[in-house]
């Protein structure tokens, strides 16, 4: 019990941080399957499972049962998700790469969180990731009643923005699964060096690559994109902005790599790297990386260019 106890503090303190402190507690919301996944790396599931019990009553009896129900929905499938691949018996029978194991645990992230999406809906009839409209646009004429255009233009932006959850649903579920994975590996080797049940790891962000099937993908979304007129199919241009946005932005990191892997052939200090990465995340930028990502992924940048000394 030495070790579950302190597990259900820091979990529930992070739940509560996410709720309770929205903008510094998001990040504590978005890891809390993490304490979980070490305690049951470090003293398997029996005591990972009297841990999500305790928390699970806990938020049930003390806070909401809405809590209660993100946790269980939300938050211990993907704790008890990263404990099974992070177990060695589980590697010798099927071994994942780091960054399958990322997308796995992305999907169901996805999956559950449509579920709790879908329950919460059906229940209140709100979409629990959104704000009031008629609230926002009451606050909003307060603001800006005396500016009649700024207003029209938050409201066009409001009446827009909830038609993009399936492609903020599926950013959040990949930096969720990636922050998740990544952190719980390097927990576990800064802390507990000899423990072997963590989960498979990722190459350095200078190296990685994704599939030429996801330029395919980008270029259909730029073509539907011309083609698709939003007054006469607005579905269509719905579904089409948000895998625009999911691929931009995939891409988008996919050029970032290469501009890390460049950097690290010149030998760059760490700071100017920085620096850097700063400079490419100014929105006048966005298309060049995007576009320097799209390249690599169709003819391999990284393959063709040699630096002095290789």
């Amino acid at each position: 019990m030495k070790r579950i106890i302190p597990c259900v503090i820091i979990t529930l303190a992070m739940i509560l941080a996410g709720s309770f402190l929205p903008l510094v507690g998001f990040l504590g919301l978005m890891l809390c399957p993490l304490p979980l996944c070490i305690l049951g790396s470090l003293e398997g599931r029996k005591s990972m499972s009297i841990a999500e019990l305790m928390i699970e009553a806990t938020l049930f009896l003390a806070v909401s049962p809405s809590m209660a129900a993100y946790f269980l929905v939300a938050c211990a499938p993907l704790s008890a998700m990263m404990f099974v691949l992070s177990q060695e018996s589980f590697k010798s029978i099927k071994k994942y790469t780091g960054g399958e194991s990322v997308i796995i645990i992305a999907g169901a992230s996805i999956f559950f969180k449509t579920i709790l999406l879908a329950a919460f809906w059906f229940f209140t009839g709100k979409n629990i990731l959104f704000p009031d409209v008629v609230q926002m646009e009451a606050a909003m004429s307060q603001l800006y009643g005396d500016r009649p255009e700024l207003s029209a233009t938050l409201a066009q932006v409001l009446a827009v923005f909830p038609h993009l959850l399936p492609s903020l649903l599926v950013i959040y579920a990949g930096v969720e699964a990636y922050l998740n994975c990544s952190l719980c590996v390097a927990v576990s080797k800064k802390f507990f060096p000899s423990l072997k049940n963590i989960p498979p790891e990722l190459p350095e962000f200078k190296l990685w690559k994704f599939p030429a099937s996801l330029l395919m993908v980008s270029v259909a979304a730029l073509i539907l994109g011309w083609a698709v007129d939003v007054d006469t199919w607005f579905t269509g241009t719905m579904f089409i902005m948000n895998l625009q946005i999911v691929v931009n932005l995939l891409m988008f990191i996919q050029g970032l790599s290469v501009a890390f892997w460049i950097m690290d052939g010149f030998k760059l200090k760490r700071g100017t790297k920085i620096l850097v990465c700063l400079v490419l995340t100014v929105p006048f930028f966005w298309p060049w990386v995007i576009v320097v990502g799209m390249t690599e992924t169709a003819i391999n940048l990284r393959g063709r260019i040699k630096f002095k000394g290789e």
